[in-house]
């Protein structure tokens, strides 16, 4: 995706993870199509664009390792450092993929009222 060509719901959903995780991760459905699809942000405070860059990468492939539950569902994962996150470059990926693992599976159900 390029910048912009995504719309984040107004009010912020709540993060699936509490305040002390280093992952900020917010879930919300996609009405236009199926299928999961991730957002990744790392502003320019949180290190450099070696460091950020490396950081998504390492996002992206914790979620594709753990998308198998979500194949057909229609949501929108939104993954960014959390706010007491340490250098991302300190950030392993045995961290990223459990945390991310930890907040798929608090997603609720979509058959749910």
């Amino acid at each position: 995706m390029r910048h912009k060509d995504h719309a984040v719901p107004t009010p912020l959903p709540r993060p699936l993870l509490g305040q002390s995780s280093c992952l900020d991760i917010r879930a919300w459905h996609r009405s236009d199509a199926e299928g999961p699809l991730l957002l990744v942000t790392s502003p320019r405070r949180t290190g450099g664009a070696v460091q950020r860059n490396r950081f998504r990468r390492r996002v992206r492939m914790a979620f594709l390792a753990g998308v198998e539950p979500l194949l057909n569902l229609p949501w929108v994962v939104w993954v960014r450092p959390g706010r007491t996150a340490p250098p991302l470059d300190t950030i392993s990926f045995q961290v990223i993929e459990s945390q991310l693992q930890l907040a798929l599976q608090r997603l609720p159900a979509l058959d749910t009222p």
